[in-house]
């Protein structure tokens, strides 16, 4: 694609580019800490996405304005991710935790090791059976694996997994909303390793030890 090609409604690739950028000049002020990069994309994504599903076609007023509404969006998510309160009780409690890194010319550890140490407590804080949890997943790196580790089905393991991770984003935003997830874990679905009916090669292995070992009986 070229600057000059046609996207929709006569609008090129040159006229969302101007408008991306339109967007994150004319709005500059709201977001000083934020990436360039990463504002302009959330802007773009916001005017072809008006662009590629309206009827009618658009105004540059309309682009711009959904630009704008897309970084809005985007900026709100990031800072609510980071720990801003979306009521008016935000005090700037967590400003030393998550925006103070903002003002600094040069790198600094505290926040590595701020989160060490809060996941260590967190960690502590589990109960034993959710710490395990998170042990037999790290080390399989697979949902059936880890199951069949604990010796629990793989729905089970799923349930005990869910809460575990809820308890532990309960405590990491202690005192506030807790997060949503951001995403999809795809070891719940994964089949690495696997043979036959969806089911792993270790499960699978254990299954024809026990089976001859009745055998043998």
């Amino acid at each position: 694609m070229t600057a000059t090609t046609a996207v929709a409604h006569g609008y090129t690739m040159r006229d969302l580019d101007a408008f991306a950028r339109a967007v994150v000049m004319n709005n500059r002020t709201w977001w000083p800490a934020g990436d360039r990069d990463d504002l302009y994309s959330a802007a773009w994504h916001g005017i072809v996405e008006h662009l590629c599903t309206t009827d009618e076609p658009p105004s540059r007023r309309d682009l711009l304005e959904a630009g704008r509404q897309a970084l809005v969006q985007d900026v709100k998510a990031a800072m609510r991710h980071h720990g801003a309160r979306r009521d008016t009780s935000n005090n700037g409690a967590r400003y030393a935790a998550y925006w103070e890194w903002a003002g600094r010319a040069t790198p600094s550890p505290e926040a590595g090791i701020i989160e060490r140490i809060a996941l260590e407590q967190i960690l502590d804080s589990l109960t034993p059976r959710q710490r395990e949890a998170f042990t037999a997943l790290a080390a399989t790196g697979d949902y059936l694996e880890a199951a069949n580790l604990l010796d629990i089905e793989a729905q089970t393991f799923r349930s005990l997994i869910g809460r575990a991770r809820g308890a532990f984003r309960g405590l990491w935003h202690e005192g506030e909303t807790a997060s949503s997830h951001w995403g999809c874990d795809r070891r719940a679905g994964a089949v690495r390793g696997t043979v036959g009916k969806g089911e792993s090669a270790v499960y699978n292995l254990r299954r024809r030890q026990r089976a001859a070992s009745k055998n043998a009986a």
